[in-house]
């Protein structure tokens, strides 16, 4: 215990100096408090809760659905990166691996070397269990799922549950992975690892909200506690400082904008405020001025052939950003260059399309074409960002919450069901 302690305390001085040497002060703000969570609107949840308590019957009905779910992942058994069979170029089984969706092995060579891109076309190589994406996946998704059902029904076995995953993936030695994406989307015969793998790692906020929910709950160990904010401060100082991560924050397009949900919820977990005003402040024209176009349209992720599905998922990291924002004074939402580049114009152009999908004038190779990728991934997106930016952007009669999932009925409620 010594020895940990020890550790504990070299591994906060560095981040400490590391941060005073780059001009950044390691003020102790604290963003959030009891009643407070860095992706979601607590009051509007609490409010879902109050929903639940007094069944309500819409609320009630999707709350049960997550609880079913939640009694089945108690069963879940945990598939840390260390059960990959495939290693990564680190020879370490501990660093996160994956294969880029988009890149097939060469038909016309005889190893298939190197691999080649097909847009929009996944290979299902890169969703296997050789490799990590997909363990991963199922591992945030467990984690999301375990930590709301304790939020609603405060019934602590999910929260140990989720407890005991994290410890496994995050802390205990034999298991845990370490804090770098240095070998994510790696394409074999051309690279190791790519930039566009950092937005892999997206999905671990569900593990922050996990931690938030458990320690408002006082029910997060605090040793747990610890450990998980050593590994964040490393992984933060791998994003901030690896220059793979860094261009992973300059591509003008969805991967910036994921890039920085990252770094800017690592920076409020860990009470680093001022740092994460400036990132969401410098969003305005790194961001919204280079990714939207005046009219609305936003052309690195319109001219994919994915164009419903990039747009949606665009949109919708700079809709969390502009939240996040909000409630550290940033506003993004009203921003717009002197040519009009702006949020508000980028989903008027989507509202154009949305109860008109056979306008859209961009490809859409996903199953079920621009329609079925409309209501499975653009109308959730708008009902979501219309609750979370407290804007109605879809007429009230079109219901796109039933695009919803249960949970995400309760995490982002319509406004429309709670004044009821």
């Amino acid at each position: 215990m010594k020895n940990r302690a020890v550790l504990t305390m070299v591994l906060l001085f560095t981040s400490i100096m590391f941060y005073a040497q780059n001009g950044n002060t390691y003020e102790n703000q604290i963003f959030k408090s009891k009643r407070s969570l860095i992706y979601y609107n607590i009051n509007l949840n609490n409010q879902v809760k109050k929903k639940i308590k007094e069944k309500d019957s819409f609320f009630l009905s999707k709350y049960k659905i997550v609880i079913e779910e939640a009694e089945k992942l108690l069963q879940f058994n945990a598939n840390p990166v260390t059960n990959k069979t495939k290693i990564p170029a680190s020879g370490n089984k501990h660093d996160y691996l994956s294969y880029a969706p988009y890149k097939w092995p060469d038909a016309t060579k005889h190893d298939g070397l190197p691999w080649v891109t097909k847009d929009g076309e996944i290979n299902p190589v890169s969703n296997g269990y050789d490799t990590d994406f997909k363990r991963a996946s199922e591992f945030f998704m467990t984690i999301e799922t375990l930590s709301w059902a304790f939020y609603f029904s405060e019934n602590k076995k999910y929260a140990n549950k989720a407890i005991d995953l994290i410890k496994i993936w995050y802390i205990n030695a034999e298991t845990k992975v370490n804090p770098n994406i240095n070998f994510g989307q790696s394409v074999p015969g051309a690279a190791d690892g790519r930039k566009a793998g950092v937005q892999e790692w997206l999905n671990q906020y569900h593990v922050i909200t996990a931690l938030q929910i458990f320690e408002q709950a006082g029910v997060l160990p605090s040793i747990i506690k610890q450990d998980m904010d050593i590994w964040m401060t490393s992984y933060l100082r791998w994003l901030l400082t690896d220059s793979m991560a860094v261009e992973a924050g300059k591509t003008g397009q969805n991967h910036a904008n994921h890039y920085n949900h990252q770094i800017v919820g690592l920076l409020l977990y860990l009470d680093r405020v001022e740092k994460a005003k400036q990132i969401i402040e410098n969003a305005k024209y790194n961001r919204i001025a280079v990714q939207i176009l005046p009219n609305g349209r936003q052309p690195k992720e319109m001219g994919r052939t994915r164009s419903v599905h990039y747009a949606s998922l665009n949109l919708w990291s700079l809709t969390e950003l502009t939240f996040i924002g909000k409630k550290l004074g940033v506003d993004l939402w009203n921003f717009k260059t002197e040519d009009e580049r702006s949020l508000k114009n980028a989903f008027s152009y989507l509202k154009k399309y949305i109860n008109q999908p056979e306008k859209w004038p961009f490809k859409e190779i996903s199953k079920g074409g621009v329609l079925h990728t409309m209501n499975a991934e653009m109308k959730p997106m708008l009902s979501k960002a219309s609750t979370l930016l407290k804007e109605q952007w879809i007429d009230g009669n079109s219901k796109f919450y039933q695009n919803l999932t249960a949970l995400e009925v309760l995490q982002y409620p319509p406004l429309e069901l709670l004044s009821n």
